[in-house]
């Protein structure tokens, strides 16, 4: 499928996303938001994928809604919706994005070359990792505009650091830059901008060799543990682990350690 404002590459079992609207800083307009949501499905689909990578172009992640286009097309978020069609946008275009990230069986990356704001942070924490350059900053910029996060900001920001912190970023509204956001916990690495691109695509990588229907458990159980008991996890672990010693990869992992090579995963 061609895209008017984003980008979708696809090789060696990666498949790498990029919102491309440099000229505005990635911000989101109508066609982005529904380009995304056709291009996360798609690579959900792609049994060929087996981690996804998300970025921006030029000097931003995206700085979020691209609240001037939505002026000149009539200013219909703020004033020409009724409540009902507004929720119904927020529920079928943003938050559809949070929730195909956080649930994509898939791990995800999220490469961050700068500016990440309001539904741009929430979707970075959507992301399973995240690969940051120095010059990476993040806010939640809703409350500047009297507003709650609609992407999942009061749910993730607790998840990715202390409750403590979440709610002073969510109170004051306030910058957190990369350094802050590696010392908190909210970032996987930080790298030099001229590495960034190498780096996350060499992790990607290295996660694209393992095998993908025990990542796909890891993935799913990792997010479900943080709601459940102890007891109740290791029922689900010890169902996991019978299914995928049943797998075609297993006995795959089993022949190269006892030939002494790289296993070589189908997925299977």
């Amino acid at each position: 499928m061609a895209y008017t404002t984003i980008l979708l590459e696809k090789r060696d079992h990666v498949a790498k996303l990029t919102m491309n609207r440099p000229d505005v800083l990635n911000a989101i307009n109508d066609t982005m938001f529904a380009e995304l949501n056709l291009a996360l499905d798609d690579v959900t689909r792609d049994e060929d994928v087996r981690v996804v990578v998300i970025t921006g172009a030029g000097k931003a992640f995206t700085v979020s809604t691209d609240i001037r286009e939505m002026n000149k097309s009539g200013d219909r978020l703020m004033s020409h919706l009724s409540d009902f069609e507004t929720w119904e946008f927020i529920r079928k275009y943003p938050q559809q994005i949070t929730l195909k990230l956080q649930k994509m069986p898939k791990p995800t990356i999220a490469m961050v070359n700068g500016f990440a704001v309001a539904d741009g942070f929430d979707w970075v924490l959507a992301c399973d990792l995240r690969i940051v350059s120095e010059t990476a900053r993040f806010s939640n910029a809703f409350l500047q505009m009297g507003l709650v996060s609609n992407t999942g900001a009061t749910w993730l920001y607790p998840r990715a650091m202390s409750v403590t912190k979440a709610l002073e970023l969510l109170y004051t509204g306030d910058w957190l830059n990369a350094e802050e956001a590696l010392k908190f916990g909210v970032v996987t690495k930080v790298v030099p901008q001229d590495q960034l691109e190498k780096t996350t695509m060499e992790l990607a990588a290295k996660i694209a060799t393992k095998a993908p229907i025990a990542n796909k458990l890891v993935k799913e159980m990792v997010y479900r543990g943080l709601d459940e008991s102890l007891e109740q996890h290791l029922l689900s672990a010890a169902y996991a682990e019978a299914f995928t010693l049943t797998t075609k990869d297993h006995k795959e992992a089993l022949a190269a350690f006892l030939a002494k090579r790289a296993p070589k995963f189908t997925g299977k």
